[in-house]
């Protein structure tokens, strides 16, 4: 467990107890202290700050106990300051956890938070962020109450150790908090830029997308449809077009003005030059013969093979196909290879070697699949992987000046990196709370921009830099 997954300590001599139900009058109150040793180790530590930590800590532990009375009017938390109560909140040192929920014999339920410092620390906990605080009290009162870890990314409770998604709340009978860690300027180690954040349908892909000189964000929605967003101000997007069809992976390459939609049985590319009409610009069916349906589209990407446009895509079980995409009115099979692997692959990505393009199949435990592509010929299976290895790691490189970052999402967690001769394995920003599911980059007018898709959360911006400085900026 790491600072990412707060969740259940089982520490030396002590168990980890069951729901508490105290009940009066039809409600389940349960009476809680804060522990007067925080404010204690903060005038040790940081005597000039003390108080104004202290009012942070104190407002980001009551913000999370009133997540969960909000939604729930039979749950009554009462502060106490007496030593006998249902829980202590006290300040723990730790390097494994932001925080932890434990029971002793002599003390009942302890939630324990780690402070840590006053700016963040390298994995973002802050005293200056009561938002963190909140989320890490919210996540520990659900242990209170019973609940495990969930599986769920996007859950409260989500956790590594030890997820029990059948004790997680739909059993409980409580209704869980919705938290997420909205101050994003201490979060990761230097103030990120958040200059943009747009909501409304859950956002599965996203391509950015340079047309007609102009900056845009197409976001697939599903069910919903595909949304382009003009980003030539990017603290005020504008809706620049929409078309009703259904799709969560979209590719699309630099300087061409098409967009192709992979679905399960077809792919469809669209006419983007004129975003108010936005245009049918070819299709094709990608079934098997016959119209087979155990094999459809998955997972894609768009290569440009010395001027011809190719398409990649992950067919189910065992199959991979090559599309040539140069007359859109005529979409043609390039290439096809069929194995006998019987786990559905994952995802497909582009690998470049020596000036030659190859396609990286992840088919989960049976490995990685190497294909080398070129327009010429069908898909010719690599025996030697060559060093080229699937990274299982939603990422994007930018550069900024003579700088190039990696911006990636791992375990919960948006990570920037500054790419550098010797890779190093510290993030110099972070962001939390999110589920990333697609990360691409977009340069408006010298500025560098990592643009992540977000599911429910929609689609935000992170400002990584700009041009001008030649090294990493903050707001």
């Amino acid at each position: 467990m790491t600072k990412m997954h707060v969740g259940i300590l089982l520490m030396v001599g002590v168990v980890v107890v069951s729901a508490i139900s105290y009940q009066q009058a039809d409600a389940q109150v349960i009476s809680y202290r804060i522990h007067p040793d925080i404010l204690t180790e903060l005038q040790d530590r940081y005597p000039e700050h003390a108080t104004e930590y202290w009012d942070d800590i104190r407002d980001g532990i009551r913000d999370g106990i009133n997540d969960w009375t909000e939604l729930n009017h039979g749950l009554i938390f009462t502060p106490s300051h007496n030593d006998a109560v249902d829980v202590t909140i006290e300040w723990i040192d730790s390097s494994r956890a932001w925080g932890v929920e434990y029971h002793d014999r002599s003390g009942g339920n302890r939630i324990g938070i780690d402070f840590d410092t006053p700016e963040p620390d390298q994995y973002g906990a802050s005293l200056m962020n009561p938002d963190i605080v909140r989320f890490v009290m919210a996540h520990e009162l659900g242990h209170v109450l019973g609940m495990g870890h969930s599986q769920d990314e996007g859950h409260l409770m989500y956790g590594l150790a030890n997820p029990r998604p059948d004790n997680t709340f739909n059993d409980m009978g409580y209704i869980v908090p919705y938290v997420r860690i909205g101050n994003f300027e201490n979060v990761g180690g230097n103030k990120l830029g958040v200059p943009f954040h747009m909501q409304g349908y859950p956002v599965y892909d996203i391509e950015t997308m340079e047309i007609n000189g102009m900056p845009y964000i197409v976001m697939s929605t599903g069910d919903d449809g595909i949304y382009v967003a003009n980003m030539s101000n990017p603290h005020n997007p504008s809706l620049a077009g929409s078309y009703d069809i259904n799709s969560k992976d979209t590719e699309s390459l630099d300087g061409w003005p098409y967009l192709v939609v992979i679905q399960a049985h077809s792919i469809t590319v669209l006419n983007m030059t004129d975003l108010p009409n936005i245009r049918l610009a070819g299709t094709i069916d990608i079934r098997g013969h016959n119209g087979n349906n155990n094999y459809s589209g998955n997972n894609a990407t768009l290569v440009d093979l010395d001027g011809t446009i190719s398409l990649v895509t992950i067919m189910g079980h065992g199959l991979v196909r090559q599309y040539d995409l140069t007359d859109l009115s005529d979409i043609e099979s390039a290439g096809v290879y069929h194995d006998e692997f019987l786990l559905p692959s994952r995802g497909v990505q582009l690998a470049d070697r020596n000036d030659i393009q190859y396609a990286l199949v992840d088919v989960g435990y049976d490995g990685t699949l190497v294909f080398r592509l070129s327009a010429e010929n069908s898909l010719a299976r690599m025996k030697q992987h060559m060093g080229l290895t699937y990274n299982d790691v939603l990422h994007t490189t930018v550069s900024v000046g003579e700088d190039e970052y990696r911006i990636a999402y791992w375990n919960g967690q948006i990570l920037v990196h500054e790419v550098t001769s010797k890779y190093s394995s510290d993030p110099i920003g972070r962001l939390l709370g999110y589920v990333a599911l697609e990360i691409d980059s977009m340069n408006v007018n010298g500025t560098i921009y990592a643009v992540v898709a977000a599911g429910a959360d929609g689609v935000f911006g992170i400002h990584i830099g700009d041009e001008d400085t030649g090294k990493w900026t903050f707001n």
